[in-house]
């Protein structure tokens, strides 16, 4: 019990002293409507304080990031530029006779026209309608294909550096083939990523000097009568011909007057013409997700803005890596012996494909050639050995329905690996946008100089150059002649030796040439990049300083408030554990004791001074004994006064020297 009473007046004694403001109203005040008072007023402060904090609180968790982006930030760099062909195969060499007739030679020697692959799938199913059977028939012949890619040397056929690039202007400066690399794919064969010879991508400007122009030759319709052509074989053939003698990827290319890009889109219906991947320098070029569809007969202007992003490193919601990226090398090319490697900066959507490539091969063995891979193509699921490609292997059968299915299942873990490597997401980053302009090109009143000064010139350089790389076609016409012939008008006949118009001059069809080339400007937004960052919404000294303004605006709590309270904590735990609490209790409150009995005190000290002989201090104690008389607050000062007066009448002559305090 007296532990409590020693609590209550250590509480007591606190309320009179403490530096909060309504606290010590409410204990001081004499008044009980005054005490009542600050007493709702306090409790009032305290609500509207925790809710002020609470509101604080619920914000930050909100958004206790800040996002901040300004205009003006690092000078921009030349984003990674890599051209692709819609058409994988040069339509060029597919149109001429003895290149088409050398390709099917090869198909036929050596892969037997894939007669002896997959024959159970190429019937229709009774159950199937026309339109479902066609679907499936391009899928498999697009695996066909796909086998074909991945175990030839397949780099002939694609789209050629060379006889691709009409012109080219980097930063209003000459640029060449040599200044474009290859780099193979399944689905586009032969791109061609822009590299600066002195490795400058530095953006001195944003106008019209500026960025990468280019006039190409997109190799992609020479065709007339091919739909009628299709349509009259689709006729010839009825249901019982699908079900008992399906055609083979033999009599798909040899009837309707087919090529081999309408199987390699499979079931896509693709434009004509060239898709331009803008990607950072670093990135693998197809995996970026900026990508344009440039069509032949185009001018296009792309206008590339670049952004440098600085994220924070919050585990566990948001996880990045704030040190340098390491490296992976991918395959670029691939031939008989052949691979051509380079290195890229393994960030998050690098270690997803290799998580993917992971699962592939722990499950089937081999990797898969869908996504980027660093291996030999001996290593791929879909490659064929050479003394198995006309008759396939039990092994490879396997190997090839594995790859399906694993494939299948690692796209649909794409969502979860990208959570798990949250790790490799750079801190610092480079995010790419990009706009697309696009006007109908080449101009009907330029045609004549175009052919003049830009088109035939460069082919007829490459007809004196042509070295003949040849891969898998052994034919004696170049390139640059196959092209030439194609655009020729049949039509054409020359007059009495004379220049006449563009069809019979240079006897180069009009609808053809419009048809194959396409100019491009990649020009950048602006010479400087924006920047992105991401900051606290309060780091320590701001939230310090918010949640200081929040007490001390409703309750006048500062941080020696705090120190009271903590002291006052201390005493009442040492209080309250103590076995001597009547000694502590007198000691702990002997202010306000002290208090309680100075009435007591100050009266036996006056029954003294009285009791004395001396007269001129018997005189000043009995005016003070009728002064106690007196209500307490008006005789207080005079009191003093008084007592004041007597100690210094006394003193003198050293009869008494007491200090007496009222």
């Amino acid at each position: 019990m007296s532990n409590v009473k020693a609590a209550a007046t250590v509480l007591t004694e606190y309320g009179h002293r403490s530096t909060l403001h309504g606290l010590s109203h409410m204990f001081q005040s004499g008044d009980l409507w005054r005490k009542a008072f600050w007493l709702v007023l306090t409790f009032a402060a305290s609500g509207a304080c925790v809710y002020h904090i609470y509101a604080t609180v619920s914000n930050y968790l909100e958004s206790p990031i800040t996002s901040i982006y300004r205009d003006e930030g690092p000078q921009a760099l030349f984003p990674g530029v890599t051209i692709c062909n819609l058409k994988p195969v040069s339509e060029a060499l597919l149109h001429a006779e003895e290149e088409k007739a050398a390709l099917f030679h090869h198909l036929d020697q050596v892969w037997n026209f894939f007669d002896n692959w997959l024959f159970g799938l190429r019937s229709r199913k009774h159950s199937e309608t026309r339109v479902e059977y066609k679907e499936r028939q391009r899928e498999l012949l697009k695996t066909y294909t796909d086998i074909f890619w991945v175990s030839d040397d397949t780099r002939e056929f694609g789209l050629s550096d060379r006889h691709t690039l009409l012109m080219c202007l980097y930063k209003n400066k000459h640029c060449n083939a040599s200044n474009f690399k290859l780099v193979q794919h399944h689905r586009y064969w032969n791109c061609y990523t822009f590299q600066p010879l002195d490795g400058d991508r530095t953006i001195d400007n944003s106008d019209q000097d500026s960025g990468l122009r280019l006039i190409l030759f997109t190799d992609s319709n020479f065709d007339s009568n091919r739909l009628d052509d299709s349509v009259n074989y689709l006729r010839s053939m009825t249901r019982e011909d699908e079900i008992t003698n399906p055609y083979s990827l033999r009599t798909y290319l040899g009837r309707g007057n087919r090529t081999l890009n309408q199987v390699l889109t499979g079931n896509k219906w693709e434009a004509e013409g060239l898709r331009i991947f803008i990607h950072n320098e670093s990135q693998f070029p197809t995996t970026s997700d900026i990508a344009f569809d440039v069509s032949s007969g185009a001018s296009t202007t792309i206008e590339v803005n670049t952004k440098q992003v600085n994220t924070l490193n919050r585990p566990p919601s948001h996880v990045c890596n704030a040190e340098e990226p390491e490296t992976i090398s991918y395959v670029r090319y691939f031939g008989p012996n052949v691979t051509g490697l380079r290195s890229y900066r393994l960030t998050q959507p690098e270690a997803v494909m290799e998580a993917q490539q992971k699962m592939i091969f722990d499950k089937c063995g081999c990797y898969t050639h869908l996504l980027p891979f660093k291996f030999n193509t001996s290593l791929l699921c879909l490659y064929a050995d050479p003394q198995h490609r006309i008759h396939p292997s039990m092994e490879f059968m396997q190997r090839l329905a594995c790859h399906t299915n694993s494939f299948k299942l690692a796209e649909q873990k794409t969502s979860e690996l990208l959570q798990q490597k949250d790790e490799y997401k750079p801190c610092t980053s480079w995010k790419l946008q990009a706009t697309k302009v696009q006007v109908p090109w080449p101009r009907s009143d330029e045609l004549i100089d175009f052919v003049n000064y830009v088109f035939m010139p460069s082919y007829i350089a490459e007809l004196q150059n042509e070295d003949q790389v040849m891969h898998l076609l052994k034919s004696r016409n170049s390139r640059a002649e196959a092209i030439i012939r194609h655009l020729f008008n049949p039509d054409c006949r020359k007059e009495n030796g004379t220049d006449a118009p563009l069809v019979d001059s240079w006897c180069i069809s009009r609808a053809k040439l419009k048809a194959n080339v396409a100019q491009i400007w990649i020009k950048p937004a602006s010479t400087h990049a924006g920047v992105y960052m991401e900051e606290y919404s309060y780091d320590w000294p701001e939230a310090l300083s918010e949640v200081g303004g929040i007490f001390g605006l409703w309750m006048g709590i500062s941080l020696l408030s705090v120190m009271e309270f903590i002291e006052l904590l201390c005493i009442l735990m040492s209080v309250c554990t103590s076995r001597d609490a009547g000694k502590r209790s007198s000691n702990v409150g002997s202010a306000a004791a002290s208090r309680n009995r100075m009435p007591q005190d100050f009266e036996a000290i006056l029954r003294y001074l009285a009791s004395l002989e001396d007269e001129e201090m018997r005189e000043p104690v009995r005016q003070l004994q009728y002064q106690r008389q007196q209500p307490q607050q008006q005789q207080q000062p005079q009191q003093q006064q008084q007592l004041n007066s007597a100690r210094a009448a006394r003193e003198p002559s050293g009869r008494l020297g007491l200090q007496l305090v009222p």
